[in-house]
């Protein structure tokens, strides 16, 4: 509309529409102040949980639930709230009636809007620099009945309490069993690669880095074995030579001896020519003759020694063509061979010293086959010797190759190893954690104030609801004022009138009463509209009262 109204405009109004005014206020009045009387009471029951931190020193033991209180209350809310857990509550205690004719629905809607949690924090400046300022919530529940309010709202603060207590375990336990399969997985893993480390070093075992200092002394060892034997091999092949030379050019006593003996046995030709074998002379010729061939002949014992060493060796060539080789019947064979050779020497050599200066042949013979015995046998530990120098050359050029894998696969099982032990550390915090979860001695809540049972309404607040009633009837009854003038645009007073006349007016002229108002009669205080009437009351105006022109 774009007009303003001033006091004056109010008062005119509410003169002109005292009727519509008040009516409205009558009738609404006394409506609004019994629909309040008549509102059901409603009754709430509120307990308060504390949050109490944790009593051992978080130095010591640190809880695995790192979560907020508020967090952990919003996270808990919304698990008792669940529509199950609603329902099981309100059959519990018969707080919706099968008369009422709700579904599941609407009653889990009903108990969410009566359930109400509210957090009691500190200052902003906790939750700033990191702490929960979170110290307690309330749990509330508002019910037409007070004891169902008191029941429902402690059976709520017990579920909110469970449900804490199952939280954390839950949330602990679940922790430590977490630790327990990776203990586990990485136990197997130290206990594979523990394994693959075995059999590397099984696989190398002839080039270990820890043996390199044995296998080089067993190299200078095998080297010194070789070259002996080779001079060993030296001196008897030489010795070798001169006895070849000896039984060649008939040296020593054997030349002296077949002369001898060829000599007397022509002797005995001779005489056997002449006398008879009784001849005394013939005798003596023949016993000569076998006195130089026993000589001559190898005694029984040398031929024995010879025999032994003889199939000895026989024995040990069979065995070294044996396919696959036997190398402890071999090593039993090489030990005969060396022992029956020994006793042949010792044997030759004591014979020599007993008889006399010159030497048979066969003696020599034998002792040629001893030295060849001998070379065999030297020869055979050269050969040993430099297949050990190979073997052992070849792990020493292998050892480095060998420890860089060792150190690859060392590396990565102390890595392992190491990261198990982690595990194993936080395992075992997290089993004291658990411990302290199971004790209730970490973050808990505990009840400060159970519910108790209302003794006076919570709501509705009648007095307050009493006095909006009337304001809203107050309210109801201006407007309905204000707009049967706006509708009947009547002309309200001198500031209405300027407005309209977009001037000031140059006198005012006051109400005069008719005799009929004089008598009694209900005045009317509405000054007339515009129109005809307006302009008759004009010209009556006018008649009754001219003003002096304005200057």
């Amino acid at each position: 509309m774009g007009e303003e109204f001033s006091l004056e405009d109010i008062l005119i109004i509410l003169k002109r529409r005292f009727l519509a005014f008040v009516l409205p206020v009558i009738v609404l009045a006394p409506i609004g102040v019994v629909a309040v009387m008549l509102l059901p009471a409603k009754y709430t029951a509120q307990g308060t949980i504390l949050v109490e931190s944790q009593q051992i020193p978080t130095e010591y033991i640190r809880s695995t639930i790192n979560s907020y209180a508020q967090e952990r209350i919003t996270t808990i809310r919304q698990r008792v709230m669940t529509r199950n857990r609603l329902l099981e509550v309100a059959d519990e205690y018969d707080l919706f009636p099968r008369s009422l004719g709700l579904s599941e629905s609407e009653r889990v809607n009903l108990m969410r809007n009566r359930l109400r949690v509210d957090l009691i924090t500190t200052s902003a400046q906790a939750r700033s620099a990191g702490r929960d300022n979170t110290i307690a919530f309330t749990v509330a529940y508002t019910d037409r009945d007070a004891n169902k309010a008191y029941l429902v709202a402690n059976k709520f603060i017990t579920l909110f309490l469970d449900e804490d207590v199952r939280t954390r375990t839950a949330g602990a336990s679940n922790t430590t069993e977490f630790f327990e399969r990776e203990s586990t997985r990485l136990r197997e893993e130290v206990a594979n690669m523990e394994e693959r480390v075995s059999q590397y070093k099984s696989q190398n075992a002839n080039a270990l880095p820890e043996h390199l200092n044995m296998h080089l002394n067993m190299l200078e060892r095998a080297r010194n074995n070789l070259s002996n034997a080779e001079s060993s091999i030296t001196q008897l092949e030489e010795e070798k030579r001169f006895l070849e030379t000896q039984l060649i050019s008939g040296a020593s006593g054997d030349n002296s001896l077949s002369t001898e003996l060829a000599r007397l046995e022509s002797e005995l030709a001779r005489l056997r020519a002449t006398y008879r074998d009784t001849y005394p002379e013939v005798v003596a010729k023949r016993d000569e003759i076998a006195s130089i061939k026993a000589r001559m002949t190898p005694s029984t014992e040398i031929t024995r020694l010879r025999s032994e060493l003889t199939e000895a060796d026989d024995a040990l060539t069979a065995l070294e063509r044996a396919s696959p080789p036997d190398p402890e019947a071999i090593a039993v064979a090489e030990a005969n061979v060396e022992a029956a050779r020994n006793a042949l020497s010792d044997r030759i050599s004591d014979e020599t010293r007993k008889g006399s200066s010159d030497m048979a042949g066969v003696q020599i013979e034998g002792r040629i086959a001893v030295i060849e015995n001998r070379i065999r046998m030297l020869t055979k530990q050269s050969e040993a010797s430099m297949n050990e120098i190979a073997d052992l050359e070849a792990r020493v050029a292998r050892t480095p190759e060998v420890e860089r894998g060792i150190t690859a696969l060392t590396r990565d099982y102390e890595n392992l190893f190491q990261e198990y032990q982690d595990i194993l550390a936080k395992r075992g915090t997290a089993q004291l954690a658990e411990n302290l979860e199971e004790n209730q001695q970490a973050e808990k809540f505990s009840i400060l104030e159970p519910a108790l049972q209302p003794d006076k309404p919570s709501s509705p607040d009648r007095p307050k609801l009493i006095v909006m009633a009337l304001f809203g009837a107050f309210g109801l009854g201006g407007m309905v004022a204000l707009g049967l003038e706006l509708l009947q645009a009547r002309l309200r007073g001198r500031n209405h009138l300027s407005s309209i006349m977009d001037s000031q007016p140059i006198a005012v002229i006051p109400f005069i009463y008719s005799e009929t108002d004089k008598r009694g009669r209900f005045p009317t205080l509405r000054p007339p509209s515009f129109g005809r009437g307006a302009r008759k009351t004009k010209r009556r105006h006018a008649t009754e009262a001219t003003p002096e022109p304005a200057l």
